[in-house]
């Protein structure tokens, strides 16, 4: 154990001595501390003699300055703190150690000496404590002769950090499956021990499927991710439906038990599609020479969307003679029904002509259907015999 921390901490200060940008600095070496002329305070002796060298106030200036010319980035307060409550440990710091840098004196004044070489025979014996300063942990060590301090930058405090996306299809049909997914990654470098995702279902959705742990209540959905890794992605996924037309805005969170809750969100537009229906009948059918029969068109949208500009033209048969229609304009054989502007799901819209027979045959009376959104005209004949 003893030799497993020694190896840490020539390793914590090796990277200290890369991290401050002092490798190239001239380096120091020491073979004695002690010295009552570069010695930084008093011997120490117990843990409390450290407590009340980092808790005097005459000596706080004298830190500071050390720090200062070391380029220290922490906060003072957080180091005085932690030397006052933190645990203190003693160690042993092997000879042929590079210390990052070490306080001392010259002419009485602080002095900060970097890339200092313990070439002494025996290990220094020392007081250590670790402590945290803006989002980053250090260890001070303090060998015990000398009371000549240093820090060593222990790099940035594990913690875990959430990010979260979602991600719908721009557009679905109105009635047809939704298909949602969140995906969370841990951007810090240490686990979250416990981190919740959470879909809002937004109303008149209704929730048909999901990944594997997903629950789901009256209005969320809702994963729980143990022990997420630094690094780790991990995807959940939904299956809504909506049958209302219009934006489907879709809105998640995820918490974790360390990590602050973030938010994320995504739409897509539900949209509905016309299917339009065209119905003709005649009667009565076989009808004689001289006599009247009634042709009825009704155009019926089925679909889940308006269509617009909806209009059928109709050519009667050359057995038969267009006499009057309930709605639009009679030219030749040919009967121009009006133009419905807007013709709404479900709705339906419908018209009779009288036509007479004028020779016996097999008339075939043609129904054309037009509308904005049908690519292609509908056509539909309705055979009328004359006799």
């Amino acid at each position: 154990m003893k030799l497993r921390f020694l190896q840490i901490l020539q390793l914590t200060l090796a990277l200290a001595v890369l991290s401050g940008g002092v490798a190239r600095a001239e380096q120091h070496r020491a073979t004695h501390l002690g010295n009552l002329a570069t010695r930084f305070a008093p011997p120490l002796v117990t843990p409390d003699d450290l407590r009340s060298l980092f808790g005097n106030e005459k000596l706080k200036p004298d830190i500071a300055e050390i720090l200062n010319q070391w380029g220290w980035q922490g906060n003072l307060d957080d180091l005085f703190a932690a030397a006052a409550t933190n645990e203190i440990t003693g160690i042993e710091i092997p000879t042929g150690t590079t210390l990052p840098f070490m306080s001392s004196r010259e002419g009485g004044k602080p002095v900060c000496l970097r890339n200092v070489l313990w070439a002494g025979k025996e290990p220094i014996s020392a007081f250590a404590f670790t402590f945290t300063s803006n989002d980053r942990r250090y260890r001070c060590v303090t060998p015990k002769p000398c009371a000549n301090f240093f820090i060593a930058d222990l790099g940035p405090v594990p913690k875990p950090g959430l990010a979260l996306d979602c991600s719908v299809p721009e557009k679905v049909p109105v009635g047809r499956p939704v298909h949602v997914c969140l995906t969370i990654h841990n951007t810090g470098n240490a686990a979250e021990p416990k981190t919740v995702i959470t879909l809002s279902v937004p109303p008149g959705a209704a929730v048909t499927n999901t990944t594997e742990g997903g629950v789901v209540t009256r209005d969320r959905i809702t994963w729980e991710i143990p022990n997420f890794a630094p690094d780790a992605s991990r995807q959940v996924c939904a299956t809504l439906i909506s049958q209302q037309i219009g934006w489907l805005s879709l809105n998640s969170t995820a918490t974790g038990a360390i990590s602050k809750t973030i938010q994320s969100g995504c739409e897509t537009k539900i949209f509905g599609i016309p299917a339009m229906l065209l119905e003709k009948a005649d009667n009565p059918d076989p009808v004689s020479v001289g006599s009247n029969t009634v042709y009825t068109v009704k155009v019926t949208n089925q679909g889940t969307a308006d269509d617009s500009n909806v209009q059928v033209i109709v050519t009667i048969a050359p057995e038969l003679v267009p006499v009057s229609s309930s709605e639009g304009t009679i030219d030749g054989q040919t009967v121009t029904l009006p133009v419905v502007p807007r013709l709404a799901a479900k709705q339906a819209v419908t018209y009779t002509i009288v036509a007479k027979g004028v020779s016996a045959g097999d008339g075939h009376t043609k129904f054309t259907l037009t509308s904005d959104l049908l690519k292609l005209p509908v056509m539909a004949e309705e055979s009328t015999t004359v006799y």
